[in-house]
């Protein structure tokens, strides 16, 4: 793979932004209790601006910095496709489900989101939290080895091969951890909310610098139809079958379907202060989503119409385009972002980009790791196996979330993933179908019972992983995306049980529901 030259500038920009994120969350810590419920739910403090752009950033990762402006430079235009797909989503979680899920947390006394089925449905025998455990567990650890796997990437690319991919996921991990293990989810929030602001002014300022300087739009348009018009279609040529396999892809709308299902956004929910500013801080995180990924995909479209029209450090961009990773001076796609900024702004200012692309890695792999931690320590070893209902467990939260991260860390540290679809095919689709489904339908329909909830959530754990393994998320030559088609069979097997085991069936077969 080629490599960019060692910048000084760009790594002592760096270095600083890092030192300040630890700083931030060291002094989160400062401001924390020792119980549970700080440590996990930041003692249900989130005002809108913090919930918002914490979770807003814990959303968009590393697959936006990295993947999703690579897939715009691949793509074209296409790529905006995935805009309205966010929307949706942002809509759905931030209007409809949001205050429900706080109010009812609060009301259930749910630490967590297999805390909160266990509860809701008032289950004897832990079937529900354990299988919630499990799937958060597999789910999460995969979704943030992905962020650390882009942190190798970034931080061996960037840095001109200095530190290698193994040296630069070590890196990765080592920032999360510095602050995450002290702080937990309160330190969590305040360096996302931080990173957020990062993230916003490096993918929304740069690329509007670039058009500036180009003219607009029309520089875009015109180098990416010469080099292929079908760069500036907005549909793929194909079948209709082929069309809605597109637009219901991780590549378009698909991806909305994770959304209400993914506990490092859902608990922000919880952890709000009042269900009331749900609907404020929905505007503030759809705004600041529809910067920071039209930005995104309008620097990857950038990067590819000045590469192909001409631009040197381009080259090895469109190398691996044609030929694959395997080719001489060939550049992942993934990282076009830190190609384009090293060489189209100053060292100073290409660090602050490279400091976005840290902190949509942190903001993301820091929540999941929480949220991991406090299902293995607070619903299995706690309320399983300890019995231990005390509200105080600093030292085992610590343990857990330190061995957590090791866990994510081992998953790659011998691969270069693709970030992309790693992230969506595998995290976000499985989190998304397993728990999506069964929480809109507790907080939205009266007759989802407990033994739906079980064999939904089975099936849109199952379900996912089974169709990349068996199927390839494909259809013959039709690519269909596992995310939608999970989440829709999860939530018609909640439904058919629910509704085949009668009104409100609990777990032993009285009315199991607390609202």
């Amino acid at each position: 793979m080629g490599e960019m030259p060692f910048n000084g500038t760009i790594v002592l920009s760096f270095a600083a932004y890092t030192l300040i994120i630890v700083l931030v969350g060291l002094r989160a810590a400062w401001f924390g209790r020792r119980d549970d419920e700080d440590y996990f739910l930041a003692g249900r403090t989130l005002g809108p601006w913090m919930a918002a752009l914490s979770a807003g950033a814990s959303a968009e990762s590393a697959w936006v910095t990295m993947g999703l402006v690579g897939l715009a430079f691949k793509a074209g235009l296409q790529a905006y496709w995935l805009v309205p797909g966010l929307v949706v989503g942002y809509v759905f979680n931030w209007f409809v489900m949001a205050g429900r899920l706080r109010d009812a947390s609060v009301r259930l006394g749910a630490l967590t989101l297999p805390d909160f089925f266990a509860r809701h449905f008032a289950e004897r025998l832990p079937v529900l939290r354990v299988l919630s455990v499990i799937v958060i567990l597999v789910a999460m650890l995969l979704y943030a080895s992905a962020q650390m796997a882009a942190a190798g990437k970034a931080f061996d690319f960037a840095l001109g091969g200095q530190v290698g991919y193994v040296h630069g996921v070590l890196i990765g991990a080592g920032v999360v951890l510095a602050y995450t293990i002290i702080g937990g989810f309160r330190a969590a929030c305040w360096t996302d909310f931080l990173q957020a602001i990062v993230m916003i002014g490096a993918l929304a300022g740069f690329p509007l610098l670039v058009l500036l300087q180009h003219g607009g739009y029309g520089f875009v348009v015109e180098h990416l139809r010469d080099a292929d018009p079908a760069l500036v279609g907005w549909i793929p040529d194909g079948t209709l079958l082929a069309t809605i396999g597109f637009i219901l892809g991780a590549g378009a709308l698909g991806v909305n379907f994770g959304y209400p299902g993914q506990p490092h956004i859902l608990v922000r929910f919880m952890a709000m202060r009042d269900a009331g500013e749900a609907r404020r801080a929905g505007v503030i995180a759809g705004s600041w989503m529809l910067l920071v990924v039209w930005g995104a995909i309008t620097i990857g479209l950038c990067a590819r119409a000045l590469a192909e029209g001409g631009a040197a450090w381009g080259e090895g961009l469109l190398v691996f385009l044609e030929h694959g990773a395997g080719a001489e001076g060939a550049v992942d796609r993934e990282n076009t972002l830190i190609v384009a900024a090293a060489n189209l702004l100053p060292g100073v200012l290409a660090g602050f980009v490279l400091a976005a692309i840290l902190a949509a890695i942190c903001s993301t792999a820091d929540s999941q790791l929480v949220i991991a931690a406090s299902a293995v320590s607070n619903d299995f070893l706690v309320r399983i196996i300890r019995r231990d209902t005390t509200g105080a467990h600093p030292s085992l939260n610590r343990a857990v979330l330190m061995l957590l991260g090791i866990g994510a860390v081992l998953l790659v540290i011998d691969q270069d993933v693709n970030v992309y679809r790693y992230v969506l095919t595998y995290g976000w689709a499985v989190l998304g179908a397993a728990f999506g489904p069964q929480l809109i339908l507790i907080l939205l329909w009266r007759r989802a019972t407990y033994a739906g909830c079980i064999a939904g959530m089975l099936v849109g754990f199952i379900l996912p992983i089974a169709w990349v393994s068996v199927m390839e998320n494909r259809i013959g030559d039709v690519e269909v995306y596992n995310l939608p088609l999970a989440f829709g069979a999860a939530m018609l097997v909640n439904v058919a049980v629910s509704v085949a085991a009668g009104r409100r069936a609990g777990p032993s077969g009285r009315a199991g529901t607390a609202r």
